[in-house]
């Protein structure tokens, strides 16, 4: 993850994604929402990072967006690159997306040789899909210290034009969103930098979904 497809481009709004996260709770989908800090007095309530970590995200993932921190593993990594989804960085999503990706992707004889049609699906899957709910299934290590795993699941709905917001009644409308399973490969740089290399859908077992911790 993520992949250049099925990903919002812009955040669903706060009450917005809390009235999704509690009404997916209401029918077994991930955990209770968790609460953003709370704001001092006579403040406005900071925007919960779309990762669902429970920090605001100016605390979060937009540090790592805005290069002032660093995501130092693969599900840091793929918590920053699905709050970008959200907010559309595609500046993130194209640096942190492995050259391999492109070629196992576009079929291009070059790793990092398809940027532009990376950088275009990024910008067509956000404008077409909403996109809220993450939850980190699991994570593993691969064959060495430089490739990991992350599995995860996801909410996702259609939106009803390109780049339309989500409306309360849409948020509402359970048939019209999709959950979708997910395991992420990660491979590591030499200057630290985890990237996403491919993905493939995937089947959790029942008990580490619909809001039971991982054992």
């Amino acid at each position: 993850m993520l992949r250049a497809q099925g990903f919002s481009a812009r955040c669903v709004s706060r009450q917005n994604r809390q009235l999704v996260t509690q009404a997916v709770a209401s029918k077994g989908f991930g955990t209770k929402p968790k609460v953003a800090p709370k704001p001092k007095k006579d403040q406005p309530a900071p925007e919960p990072c779309p990762c669902d970590s429970g920090k605001a995200y100016k605390n979060c993932c937009e540090t790592v967006h805005r290069g002032e921190a660093v995501a130092y593993t693969p599900e840091a990594t793929l918590r920053a690159r699905f709050s970008a989804y959200v907010k559309g960085d595609a500046d993130y999503l194209v640096s942190t997306t492995h050259p391999d990706y492109h070629m196992n992707h576009y079929q291009v004889p070059n790793p990092g040789g398809a940027p532009e049609r990376l950088r275009e699906d990024v910008a067509g899957a956000c404008n077409k899909f909403a996109f809220t709910g993450l939850r980190i299934v699991g994570t593993e290590q691969g064959v060495n210290d430089f490739e990991g795993y992350v599995s995860f699941e996801y909410l996702s709905r259609k939106r009803s034009a390109p780049g339309a917001p989500v409306t309360e009644e849409e948020v509402r409308d359970m048939a019209a969103w999709s959950r979708t399973a997910e395991r992420c490969r990660f491979l590591r740089t030499t200057n630290g930098v985890w990237q996403f290399v491919d993905y493939q859908t995937a089947t959790f077992d029942s008990s580490k979904l619909g809001g039971q911790e991982q054992q």
